[in-house]
Parts: C-alpha cells; structure tokens; sequence
C-alpha cells in the first residue's frame, strides 16, 4: 500500500511518498508558489481607488493573497489527482498550515478526498524529514 504525503503552506509544497508503515519518506515533489509572498498591494497592481460593490463594502471579498493561496491549493488538487490517475497510491496524508489546510481539502475531488487518512494542522514545510515522521506517528 502506497501513501503520499503532503506537506504544504500558501506558498511551499513537498511531496512525499512510503509504504504503508512510515518509517521513512522520500520527497519526490516540491512546488514553490512565489506569489504567496507578495503583499495584497503588490498583487493588485495598481493602487488606484477602492469601488463600492453592490453590498457597499470597501473591500473585496477575497483578498488577492488569498486568492493566491487558492490558486495553489487548486493546483495541488489537481495534481494530486493526476498522480492518483497515473500511480495509484492508496493513502493521503495532508500537512499543512490551518487555513491552507481547509482550502487544500475543498479542493480534492470526492474519490481523492476519502483517500486522506490523516490530516496534521501544522506548517512543516521547513522540518526535516524526522520531524515529519514524528508529526504523523504521533
């Protein structure tokens, strides 16, 4: 039995895969997603004056940092379900930052979500693959 792993935030992701008991990891993927950095004004380009929408808010509804976030985590969705179309891995285990976390989630398809056997709230982008591990046994 085949699991991948994933360990993600708004701007990083690493892929990991093992076997059904994880004891080890080896990376095989990582995404970087630049603009998750780049503030809301960097973003919006121009910072020409606010409009009104029809609800008379100021803001929008999304900002364009989360917008970004979003458009990550849609790519992950879909990539995710390209490498289970081509190597069919049994299991998904999601690490990620909380908000990034629920937004991955809403973007894996039905099949891909029931697949998930763990889900850890916790940024480990940058931990190594030890504290990884110790992340998921425990």
């Amino acid at each position: 039995m085949e699991t991948r792993v994933i360990v993600a935030d708004n701007a990083r992701a690493r892929i990991f895969t093992s076997d059904s008991v994880i004891k080890q990891l080896q990376e095989i993927e990582g995404f970087a997603h630049p603009e998750a950095h780049l503030s809301n004004r960097e973003l919006v380009g121009d910072a020409s004056g606010k409009s009104v929408d029809q609800r008379g808010s100021l803001d929008p509804a999304t900002s364009a940092t989360d917008h970004e976030a979003e458009s990550f985590a849609r790519l992950l969705g879909k990539h995710l379900k390209d490498l289970h179309n081509q190597q069919h891995f049994d299991q998904l285990i999601l690490i990620a930052s909380p908000k990034f976390l629920g937004m991955l989630r809403k973007e894996l398809p039905g099949p891909l979500d029931q697949l998930v056997t763990k889900s850890i709230d916790k940024d480990l982008t940058t931990a190594s693959v030890e504290q990884i591990i110790d992340y998921i046994q425990s």
